[in-house]
C-alpha cells in the first residue's frame, strides 16, 4: 500500500462519501451500518477520512542506525550531520577537504531511503487504523465486495452521486453487512 493509494482513497472517502476503501489489496471491502440515514452516513465518511488524512506516524526520532538516530558510522569524515561535506564560507561553490569530501557514503544514501520508505509505511498504516478506528466506533461494520459489485462500482466514476448512493445501498444492506472480509489471501 503506498502513501498515493491512501491519499487517493481518503480523498474518494472525503468527497464521495464511499466508505468503500479497502486495506486488503487482495480482498475488496466496504463500510456499513445498518439503518443510518444517507445524512449520517455522508457526514461520518467526511469526518473519518478528514481524520484519517490527518493522521500521523511517529517521526521515527533517535532510530537505531537511521538518519535520525546517532550512528554516524555511514558518513564520510569531516561530513556535516547531514552527510554533506562543509561549505567554504566565501564560495559556495567549493567544498572544502579531499576529493570526496562532501559526498555522502552509499551506507548513508540507503539507510536514508529505507527510513524515509518506512515513514512512509508508517503514515499509511496508521492512516488506515485511523479510518478504521474511526468507523468502528461509529457502529460501522466492514463487508467484503463481491467480484460483481467491485465490477460495478469500478463503472461508477468517483465522487458521482451514483457511486454514493450504490455503495450507501450496500452498506444499509444487513445481507452485505453479514459478509466478514477474510483475513487471507
Amino acid at each position: 500500500m503506498n502513501d498515493k493509494w491512501l491519499a487517493a482513497c481518503a480523498a474518494a472517502v472525503v468527497l464521495t462519501a464511499s466508505l468503500g476503501c479497502s486495506v486488503n489489496s487482495k480482498k475488496a471491502t466496504s463500510w456499513g451500518k445498518e439503518g443510518v440515514s444517507l445524512l449520517d452516513y455522508q457526514t461520518d465518511t467526511i469526518l473519518c477520512g478528514t481524520l484519517a488524512e490527518q493522521a500521523a506516524a511517529d517521526n521515527a526520532a533517535n532510530s537505531a542506525g537511521g538518519i535520525n538516530g546517532k550512528n554516524g558510522a555511514g558518513r564520510i569524515p569531516g561530513g556535516s550531520e547531514n552527510g554533506a561535506g562543509s561549505m567554504s564560507s566565501g564560495n559556495a561553490a567549493s567544498v572544502s577537504g579531499g576529493t570526496y569530501e562532501g559526498h555522502v557514503s552509499p551506507d548513508y544514501v540507503s539507510r536514508a531511503a529505507n527510513q524515509q520508505r518506512a515513514r512512509e509505511m508508517q503514515l499509511s498504516q496508521a492512516r488506515v487504523d485511523t479510518l478504521r478506528s474511526c468507523l468502528l466506533k461509529r457502529g460501522y461494520t466492514e463487508f467484503e465486495l463481491t467480484p460483481e459489485q467491485r465490477s460495478e462500482l469500478a463503472q461508477l466514476p468517483a465522487g458521482s452521486p451514483e457511486r454514493r448512493d450504490y455503495l450507501y445501498k450496500l452498506g444499509t444492506n444487513p445481507d452485505f453487512l453479514k459478509r466478514k472480509p477474510s483475513l487471507g489471501n
